[in-house]
């Protein structure tokens, strides 16, 4: 049978009814069906669903609740967001109410995050509830006087930053003094502490037999300070109290291990 084009007149509607205007309206065909539009598509349901059906069979519904739109499926299935290869990026599991990305990750544009709002009784002191931030990686340390670096056989940290509290943790070692003199710090944070008054984090210390601290009853200390992307170092014993640490008091084979959590502005 050849092509039949069935039109209205000029400037009206056609309309597809059964005899009386009422009940349902089915099209039939063998092979696919194309609705080809020079403008937009509407479905117009006034009973709010339009059911989604394969072999007679519903597998999901488009709902109309409230003014929303709801994507239903039937009792127990999932909803699939496939690639371009057919392969599944994105999947809601309906009936445990899980949502799982198949590849790749949640990417949020700049300034935006988790937003935990829905919290009942935030502190009176809270300034924000949006996880915007996260971060790991690796700082390089350097153990100096201010102006005059050691020689560091390990100089490698490590950091992880959750929103703007930072955690650093670094084994360090230095094969000669050098030229250092002085007061001692440990330098390239890769965060600077914020400016935030009060801003200091203490810093926890370990550190090898190898440093020239004379008495056994010596401990090492640190601290950042406010703005700053380094730790200061102190000794204390008994006798002196606390004193900041000298280069003196490092030796060529010296080692030390740090592990803080400090506040950040960034």
């Amino acid at each position: 049978m050849a092509t039949r084009t069935v039109k209205s007149d000029s400037g009206n509607d056609l309309k597809l009814q059964n005899n009386g205007g009422t009940g349902s309206v089915t099209i039939t065909d063998a092979g696919d069906l194309t609705i080809d539009s020079p403008a937009d598509i509407v479905l117009d349901a006034e009973g709010a669903d339009i059911t989604l059906k394969d072999g007679g069979t519903a597998f999901g519904t488009l709902k109309q609740a409230s003014g929303h739109l709801v994507i239903q499926p039937t009792s127990s299935k999932e909803i699939i967001l496939n690639d371009q290869g057919g392969t599944a990026s994105l999947t809601v599991d309906t009936a445990n109410q899980r949502v799982s990305i198949n590849n790749g990750n949640i990417a949020f544009s700049t300034g935006k995050g988790i937003d935990f709002s829905n919290q009942a009784s935030p502190a009176a002191g809270m300034t924000s509830e949006l996880l915007d931030s996260y971060e790991e990686g690796t700082w390089t340390a350097s153990i100096t006087d201010g102006t005059n670096d050691m020689t560091m056989q390990n100089e490698t940290g490590y950091y992880t930053k959750i929103g703007n509290i930072v955690t650093i943790t670094g084994y360090f070692n230095i094969t000669s003094v050098a030229s250092a003199s002085g007061d001692v710090r440990i330098s390239g944070l890769p965060y600077n502490c914020t400016n935030a008054i009060p801003a200091y984090a203490s810093v926890c210390v370990g550190y090898g037999s190898a440093l020239n601290l004379g008495s056994a009853g010596q401990n090492v200390s640190g601290y950042i300070s406010q703005n700053n992307d380094y730790i200061k170092l102190y000794v204390w014993d008994a006798t002196t109290g606390v004193t900041t640490m000298q280069a003196s008091e490092w030796t060529n084979t010296g080692d030390i291990i740090i592990n803080t959590t400090y506040r950040t502005g960034s």
